[in-house]
């Protein structure tokens, strides 16, 4: 017995021996890596059934003060498939492609016709993509969207980041959609995913974002326009803060809405069509006005906002549905509140194109503002 563990210590004294002599090959430290910001995908130029992908990589700084401006490096690789593109990318890098702190994640438009989940398969595989990614569709391509390095934006920044994670801009047209939720809706039957729309403007020096684009699989994508945009950030993300003009009855608002809330009920028993109830809670405050208003009169302003939104929300669900599209998911409401069986999807395919939507907005404004 003592000489079996006087054996064992012997062996884990020469094991201890040796490890100082141990070269370590799996980790990389930071200076041997190269970190992957953004990540586009185009059509390829010399075949449109090829993927061309573009890596925007950040070039390191010793510190702030010392640039006035990022500084990033592009590569780009054409290949059969994103996965054979990138590994080809690695031999343009003489360090290890990181995509920890990748953020963005660009789509060409003329990608989003089709079938999208072999293209998304990738992203959703890799381990170290984030699922909190960025998807955004880049115009004219993503290739010049994420080349551009807009005047305002500083050192140490990336100014496409800023619009989607809340900490920069606070817009009523920016659609923030992550990788799972991009992934995740996409194969929901019943709704149609949302992604936002970034532009190049005419200079090449600036980004756009104030639209939105509609997805469904295998159908035709859909362009929000900015109203129709600014209604989806509100009813369907419960967004708050935003503006809305107000033209009825004479008068001319602009309103602040503070807390925007829908709910949604699939009627079938006692009518004689298949209906949509939504109902509309907002509360907000004037800020302009073609009149003087008075506070006298908040329940009459109150109803002449709920008249002319009631309008603008029927309008886009009306639209949306003559396109097949259902991006605020009356579909995925129809199958919740139903027992599932086999034919439950059917039942709503034959349902949405002759759906009515009865939409009521209560609204509570809480001061016209300064003047009276």
């Amino acid at each position: 017995m003592k000489n079996g563990r006087k054996g064992a210590l012997l062996f884990l004294a020469a094991v201890l021996l040796f490890v100082p002599f141990l070269s370590g090959c799996a980790y990389k430290g930071v200076d041997k890596r190269s970190f992957v910001v953004g990540i586009g995908v185009d059509p390829g130029d010399e075949d449109p059934d090829k993927f061309k992908v573009t890596l925007k990589i950040a070039k390191p700084i010793a510190s702030l003060k010392s640039v006035t401006k990022n500084e990033y490096a592009f590569i780009t690789h054409e290949s059969d498939s994103v996965a054979e593109a990138i590994r080809y990318l690695d031999t343009k890098a003489d360090k290890v492609l990181d995509f920890s702190q990748t953020k963005i994640l660009a789509l060409n438009p003329d990608l989003l016709s089709g079938d999208l989940f072999h293209l998304m398969d990738y992203f959703v595989r890799r381990g170290d993509v984030q699922p909190l990614l960025y998807v955004i569709v880049a115009k004219p391509n993503a290739e010049e969207v994420l080349k551009v390095q807009p005047t305002l934006e500083s050192a140490g920044e990336n100014s496409l980041y800023n619009y989607f994670d809340g900490t920069g801009t606070e817009s009523p047209f920016v659609t923030t959609t992550f990788l799972f939720e991009f992934r995740r809706d996409y194969d929901t039957k019943g709704l149609s995913t949302v992604l936002p729309i970034v532009k190049k403007d005419g200079g090449g020096t600036e980004l756009e974002v104030n639209h939105a684009l509609v997805l469904k699989n295998k159908h035709e994508p859909v362009e929000l326009n900015l109203l129709e945009t600014k209604l989806y950030n509100s009813l369907k993300k419960n967004s708050a803060g935003y503006g809305y003009q107000i033209d009825n009855a004479g008068y001319k608002f602009t309103l602040t809405m503070d807390r925007i809330s829908m709910k949604i009920k699939i009627q079938e028993k006692g009518v004689q069509k298949p209906r949509a109830v939504v109902k509309i809670k907002a509360i907000g405050s004037v800020n302009e006005s073609n009149k003087l208003l008075s506070l006298k009169k908040l329940g009459t302003y109150d109803r002449i906002i709920e008249e002319e939104l009631s309008k603008q929300v029927k309008t886009l669900f009306k639209d949306m549905q003559e396109k097949n599209m259902d991006p605020f998911g009356f579909g995925l409401k129809y199958r919740a509140s139903r027992l599932h069986n086999e034919h439950v999807l059917d039942d709503w395919k034959a349902i949405y194109p002759e759906l009515e939507f009865d939409v009521k907005v209560k609204m509570e404004l809480k001061s016209v503002g300064a003047l009276q």
